[in-house]
């Protein structure tokens, strides 16, 4: 299967995509503060405030297919706009799925 079309298909897929784009356009940011070279935030800002608002309907859509818990989705939106945060979450958010996935739709969600 072709990487467009399982970004298509594979709502946890999309969410793991945009989480380390937009994770990767939050430390960009980060590091524009540094005065010498502010003026990145320019452009990136803009940029990443859009992919924000793409990213948060992939973390609904995971919500509503998977069922994760209040705060877990808490977790996932506050790591769209707290450096490093998304790497971790989404990291802890696919390993459960996956196993969840594994056990079966039945198993607990906690």
């Amino acid at each position: 299967m072709g990487l467009l079309r399982r970004f298509a298909s594979d709502t946890l897929f999309r969410y793991r995509v945009m989480s380390y784009i937009v994770g990767t356009m939050l430390i960009i940011l980060f590091v524009g503060l540094i005065p010498a070279i502010n003026s990145i935030n320019r452009v990136v800002g803009p940029v990443h405030g859009l992919l924000y608002i793409l990213y948060l309907v992939s973390v609904v859509m995971v919500f509503l297919r998977y069922r994760v818990g209040l705060w877990t989705l808490i977790a996932m939106v506050a790591a769209g706009f707290l450096p490093f945060l998304a790497f971790i979450v989404e990291r802890r958010v696919s390993k459960r799925l996956a196993a969840q996935a594994r056990v079966g739709p039945d198993a607990p969600n906690g």
